[in-house]
């Protein structure tokens, strides 16, 4: 909404002021004029949307006529809005696409493991007034629960649970359950466990297969692209010089611990010697997003005709016939 606020904050900097958002209440008015008509009578937004309610309250009294000859709009007594409070951070930052920090209940638009990690990283001023809204644990729970995470928020139990429960409200238990234990192997995996959850997840998040040529001899930011963990080769090598990308390897003999180090100076020499021992490849980006990388030949590649980011342009020279 084109708030007073913003425009004076418009003219104080001096920016100009597009047509869309000249427009924009008047637009949201007509169009609830329109709906007007097939009989929708109430209008509830955030609080930011009074302004635009109100407009469009005004618009269907002005463009209705009185009395009504409109069969849909005959029997309503009239427009009516309702605002409610933003849902903001204790910073007073708001969520939204705006914001730059909006999520979606559809899988496809935002994950079940990014809509965990996204609630386990709620402030700690915030998860319990967040448990009390997004939630139905009693509330005499939601207090046992904050007594525990005050004690020792460095647990940050009190978001675990948040972000448990949201996850089973939005896409259910098992989905829940699947998540968080995917979340908790991102932060301390291991090799073994990994490779358990890689067979036993349907979904293939956590493993990818690579054929032979695209990993050997291969720059970090070439496989980062070929593994699906980088958008294009030169995100890639922005993750590998900017250190938001890592590589896992045992810790020692004793444990299957991984230890993860920055891709950030490692060669396609290092990597081709760590495949001389595994055929495996444990690869990160961020905080939580682990990628078991398993390298197979070409041949099987291709016969199990599994395809990657830049595998075609690789393989068409192989598939090319002499003439």
């Amino acid at each position: 909404m084109l708030t007073s606020a913003v425009v004076k904050n418009k003219m104080a900097q001096g920016d100009g002021m597009s047509y869309a958002e000249f427009t924009y209440p008047l637009l949201q008015a007509y169009d609830w004029w329109h709906l007007y008509q097939s009989g929708v009578q109430v209008q509830i937004g955030g609080s930011d949307q009074y302004g635009n309610i109100v407009a469009g309250i005004d618009l269907i009294k002005h463009l209705t006529p009185r009395p009504s000859t409109s069969p849909e709009t005959k029997r309503l007594s009239g427009p009516f809005g309702l605002t409610v409070p933003l849902l903001t951070t204790a910073a007073g930052a708001k969520f939204g696409k705006s914001a730059g920090n909006a999520i979606w209940l559809d899988k496809t638009m935002t994950s079940p493991f990014e809509l965990y990690g996204f609630l386990v990283g709620s402030a700690d001023a915030d998860v319990e007034r967040y448990l009390k809204l997004f939630t139905f644990l009693p509330l005499h729970h939601i207090s046992a629960v904050m007594a525990e995470h005050n004690a020792d928020p460095s647990q940050r139990k009190a978001q675990h649970l948040l972000a448990r429960e949201v996850v089973d409200l939005v896409h259910g238990s098992q989905e829940a359950e699947n998540t968080q234990n995917q979340h908790k192997l991102s932060r301390r995996p291991d090799l073994q466990t990994l490779q358990a959850e890689a067979e036993n997840n349907k979904e293939g998040l956590n493993r990818v297969y690579l054929p032979h040529s695209l990993v050997h001899n291969k720059p970090p930011a070439r496989i980062l692209y070929h593994a699906g963990l980088a958008k294009s080769n030169s995100d890639g090598t922005r993750m590998v010089n900017s250190g938001g990308a890592y590589i896992g390897s045992q810790s020692d003999e004793s444990t299957s611990e991984l230890k993860f180090r920055s891709l950030k100076g490692i060669t396609a020499s290092t990597i081709t010697e760590m495949m001389e021992q595994s055929n495996v490849l444990v690869l990160r980006t961020g905080k939580w997003n682990v990628k078991l990388v398993e390298v197979i030949s070409d041949v099987e590649y291709e016969q199990k005709g599994l395809n990657a980011p830049g595998w075609e342009e690789v393989k068409a020279p192989k598939d090319e016939v002499p003439s």
